[in-house]
């Protein structure tokens, strides 16, 4: 009876415990980290979800752009940090990928952070600068075939979603690319419109309003079909590539260890945003799918996203570079 009256109290004292952290939080302002440079998809979001936040919880969230590494060097940092919910992190889908790359991180990308949820996902687009000669993705694979590694292309890094996309349609067309990294899609985008590199590979959203201005021109879409907001845009698949798909994705985390009334008040609040009229209009305007997932959605997602990739990786054997 004792033993069982003490372990009563514990559990009342941790409940308490994690009541208090709740109401307590957040004591300041919130760190929020990008992995990737501004002016990219993954910050164009972040900033939106970043500003609604703000108002509801009464504090200002600071955005901190850490590119390197496809997001490690960030996720690094928010690993490190004390799971107090005062440091947020906005993933993309190279989050899981990082682990093969780079397997002395220090952290697993599934069990060393707390998902919090899925925000969106969005098709990846093919652009070329308007001087460079093929139109579409068979006159493409066709050139890169008559001379193989000399059509460069830029991504927003190693291992990233956008460089795999492109490493899977080589793999699947017995094609070889080059690719240039960059710390960021914004980067990769200006050097594409300048010509420097022929090729950019890069979210719809991030995209769509220079091929508007007819500074790029669209190849392809990566998605199974076409995307809504560009139905002249046919997909990869399309073009004879069969079972060909990949998407970008968008997710939110925290340390592990963060309390769960924290967490479960973070997760309210993003998926009510996330579901508004505002960003269901606002994202898919411009070729992303709103989610809004719960907690254990985006962890499931998370290990399914591990195992599709892990078998690619291991057969093109992409490295750091």
């Amino acid at each position: 009876m004792k033993f069982a009256r003490v372990s009563l109290l514990a559990l009342l004292l941790a409940a308490c415990t994690g009541s208090a952290s709740a109401q307590s939080w957040p004591s300041g302002p919130i760190r929020w980290l990008v992995g990737f440079a501004a002016g990219g998809t993954a910050d164009m979001i972040s900033r939106d979800i970043a500003s609604d936040l703000e108002k509801v919880l009464g504090v200002p969230f600071l955005v901190e752009n850490r590119p390197g590494a496809n997001g490690l060097t960030a996720t690094q940092t928010l690993v490190g940090a004390k799971p107090d919910g005062q440091t947020l992190m906005v993933i993309l889908s190279g989050h899981i990928t990082n682990a093969f790359l780079y397997p002395n991180s220090g952290f697993d990308p599934l069990t060393g952070v707390t998902p919090i949820s899925l925000v969106a996902s969005s098709p990846l687009a093919i652009v070329a600068n308007p001087n460079f000669p093929p139109s579409d993705v068979k006159s493409l694979v066709a050139a890169a075939k008559e001379k193989p590694n000399t059509i460069s292309y830029a991504t927003p890094g190693v291992a990233s979603i956008q460089h795999l996309s492109v490493e899977l349609m080589a793999y699947m067309t017995g094609t070889k690319f080059v690719h240039v990294p960059y710390r960021g899609g914004a980067p990769a985008l200006n050097d594409a419109i300048g010509g420097h590199v022929p090729l950019a590979v890069l979210s719809v959203l991030q995209v769509m309003p220079q091929v508007e201005a007819k500074q790029l021109k669209p190849l392809a879409v990566t998605s199974k079909g076409r995307t809504d907001v560009w139905p002249n845009v046919p997909s990869i698949a399309e073009a004879g590539i069969t079972g060909y798909e990949a998407e970008l994705w968008f997710g939110i985390i925290a340390p592990a260890g963060t309390p769960e009334p924290v967490v479960n008040r973070l997760n309210a609040e993003i998926t009510r945003f996330i579901k508004s009229d505002f960003m269901q209009k606002r994202l898919a305007s411009q070729g992303a799918r709103p989610i809004g997932s719960t907690r254990e959605e985006f962890a499931a997602f998370m290990r399914a996203e591990q195992d599709k990739w892990s078998k690619v990786l291991k057969e093109i054997q992409i490295k750091p570079e």
